[in-house]
């Protein structure tokens, strides 16, 4: 009797996931529509969603398309105030913070500098003092905070929750040192693959299904989405775009191997290029607009200069997009895609980046290959990494696999 009685609290859970996880992926839905989409007969629908609407997870009402009996359908979509969940998308320089609700709603967004990238166990403390200052400054009470998700550069397996780069404190997964932590269910992910993931549901890839997204920062990252699902590779490290070698015999990349496209195309690489010029006396009005010494330049500082007209600066940014170029060949000639995004800080240059990129990548992939290829800039700006591992804590608070479906429905 009670395994029959646990067989059906667990079917009942097993649906009540798929049906919340159906309106937080695709929001507001009829009834009959989320019976479809689900497989779940439309009287079981019914049945728990009066459920999760006395528990204040959803919210239904009637439709504006009226049936074929007169009556307009009954749609549901989650109730934001019923819980929020927390992005985090920690670079090298820069922190980007996103608070958002259920229903995909951005509550507060945050830049603030970065902790030093490294493997000191007080980043856990650093952590949990911008949760409890984002929470307050978004009036949100601990208790509705449900879930957070965390970017991060390096060697990541987000899937296993591992960091082998950064943050790495000893033998235990990341994860579960900041579970245990923060009392709540944490996702990590790579930084690229939480851009992609970004893009994919609030940005140019909405509609799309075979996308490569570019996380051009510090480093270099790629998000692969194939089939409209983000693609990991076998060990979870599909995407290091960055270590493709471009330059034969060139520079040392941290690595450990020579002429990665990273040492001449990514933020780092910009800035030493800059640096170098300047200190050959390479004319430029990079300096009096920065206010920097020479030693101070950044990537930013260099698009911030290209984008007032600096000729130094867009030189440089042109040739590094070219190097881009050549690399995104090598990728349109392996995955055909429909679209590919430029993303992260460097990616603000815009047509000075986009424009070397595009015409160097046709130039050499084959044209059977790129003929309907897109190019774009992502529209999210530095906010995508955190707005995909947000979602990504959200989809997992209504996942099923623990529960062995398969077993039960």
């Amino acid at each position: 009797m009670v395994t029959r009685l646990n067989k059906v609290i667990t079917k009942n859970q097993i649906r009540r996931n798929r049906i919340l996880r159906t309106l937080l992926e695709e929001g507001r839905l009829s009834l009959t529509d989320v019976a479809k989409r689900t497989g779940i007969s439309l009287p079981m629908v019914s049945k728990l969603a009066a459920a999760l609407r006395e528990e204040k997870l959803i919210v239904t009402g009637e439709g504006g398309k009226i049936d074929r009996a007169g009556r307009p359908p009954i749609v549901a979509q989650l109730d934001g105030d019923a819980g929020y969940v927390l992005g985090f998308d920690v670079g090298h320089r820069n922190t980007n913070i996103v608070l958002i609700n259920l229903e995909q709603r951005i509550v507060l967004e945050q830049h603030i500098a970065s902790p030093v990238l490294g493997n000191d166990p007080e980043v856990v403390d650093w952590l949990a003092a911008r949760i409890e200052e984002t929470l307050k400054d978004g009036a949100v009470p601990r208790k509705k905070l449900l879930g957070i998700g965390l970017s991060i550069p390096g060697i990541v397996r987000g899937r296993e929750g591992i960091s082998e780069t950064y943050f790495n404190f000893g033998p235990e997964p990341l994860r579960g040192v900041l579970e245990a932590a923060f009392k709540k269910p944490v996702h990590i992910e790579h930084d690229a693959k939480a851009m992609a993931l970004g893009e994919r549901w609030f940005g140019a890839a909405k509609n799309a299904s075979d996308v490569l997204c570019l996380n051009i920062g510090w480093g270099l990252g790629l998000g692969i989405i194939a089939d409209g699902r983000l693609y990991y590779g076998r060990d979870g490290y599909a995407g290091e775009f960055g270590h493709l070698q471009v330059v034969p015999n060139g520079l040392l990349c941290q690595c450990g191997k020579r002429g990665c496209l990273e040492t001449v195309a990514s933020g780092r690489a910009i800035a030493r290029m800059a640096r170098e010029r300047l200190v050959g006396g390479a004319p430029s009005r990079l300096l009096e607009q920065s206010q920097v010494t020479t030693m101070e330049v950044d990537a930013e500082q260099v698009v911030r200069a290209a984008m007032s007209g600096d000729q130094f600066s867009i030189e440089i940014l042109e040739e590094a997009g070219k190097f881009l170029g050549e690399g995104v060949a090598k990728l349109i000639n392996l995955f055909n895609p429909e679209l590919i995004i430029l993303g992260g800080r460097v990616s603000s240059a815009q047509h000075f980046i986009l424009d070397p990129v595009r015409s160097t990548a046709l130039k050499q992939s084959l044209t059977q290959l790129n003929r309907n290829v897109e190019f774009t800039v992502s529209s999210l700006g530095t906010k995508s990494g955190a707005l995909g591992v947000a979602m990504l804590a959200a989809r997992d608070l209504f996942e099923v696999d623990h529960l062995n479906p398969t077993a039960f429905v």
